[in-house]
């Protein structure tokens, strides 16, 4: 990013969006991790993708 990170109010912005940006992305992983744990006390789960018909 060259100049944003430069000044010290570009890098406190960059260091903000960072922290959001692994933020989110622990959310989705605990997101992802509840719903396999929810779906694998159903009787039908099956572990892997589902194998397409054609």
């Amino acid at each position: 990013m060259g100049i944003v990170e430069e000044t010290p109010a570009g890098r406190l912005i960059f260091n903000i969006m960072s922290s959001f940006a692994e933020f989110e992305r622990d959310m989705i992983v605990e997101r992802a991790q509840e719903g396999k744990a929810i779906a694998k006390q159903r009787d039908d789960f099956r572990e892997g993708q589902t194998k397409q018909i054609y």
